[in-house]
């Protein structure tokens, strides 16, 4: 039989290298979200793009599918001007939207994550489109036209809201709305309605061509 001291050494050697010897527990991969998004870090969604002579931040964002809005968030700048061999940080993974008229919820997704989801008011009777789209347009501060007059964007009675993002069928886009106590309800004319600042949010990270999914 050991000694007791010896005992107690040969125990703490022991007790050590098995705590050494376990693999380290695998880090838990963290949800993206609009934070995470907006503060662009350690994101492998996100690449060093650099400057070359006669680049814009509206060419850049066009070949990465992404917008001039999110890129200057990213770099947080305010202007648009570049210096010839400067590195942005751009997003380069897309974002698609999905719209269930059921739940009168939309999904921002990038990739098979869901990103965000909002609350929405879609057409009364069903009658928002269902199907794949594409935006194909983007208007801030929208002039809206009641029985072919144009509201002005200032107008308390302009229905779009402050931003516009037109999907590849006639008359339909996802808006904002005067009109928030009705979001979550069926009572639009097809668009789909948000709240005001939540439709901001969305349009500073969807650009031309993304995808959108509408089902019932």
């Amino acid at each position: 039989m050991l000694p007791v001291r010896k005992t107690i050494i040969v125990f703490t050697a022991c007790l050590a290298f098995a705590f050494t010897a376990l693999p380290a527990a695998p880090e838990k991969p963290f949800k993206l979200d609009m934070y995470r998004v907006f503060s662009g870090v350690d994101l492998t969604q996100i690449v060093l793009c650099k400057v070359r002579s006669g680049d814009t931040i509206e060419s850049i964002a066009k070949v990465y599918q992404t917008t001039t809005e999110l890129i200057k968030i990213l770099n947080h700048r305010d202007d648009d001007k570049l210096r010839d061999g400067e590195m942005l940080k751009v997003w380069a993974e897309p974002f698609s939207i999905v719209i269930s008229k059921k739940k009168n919820l939309l999904s921002l997704k990038c990739g098979k994550e869901v990103v965000k989801t909002y609350r929405v008011a879609t057409g009364v009777g069903g009658n928002t489109p269902e199907g794949k789209f594409t935006i194909t347009t983007r208007l801030e501060n929208p002039v809206w036209f009641k029985k072919g007059v144009p509201i002005a964007p200032e107008s308390p009675e302009n229905a779009l809201g402050p931003r516009w993002l037109g999907l590849d069928k006639p008359q339909v886009g996802i808006h904002g709305t005067i009109h928030p106590e009705l979001i979550g309800k069926s009572v639009s004319h097809g668009c789909v309605r948000m709240r005001n600042k939540d439709v901001k949010e969305l349009y500073l990270v969807i650009p031309i061509g993304t995808k959108v999914t509408i089902v019932d």
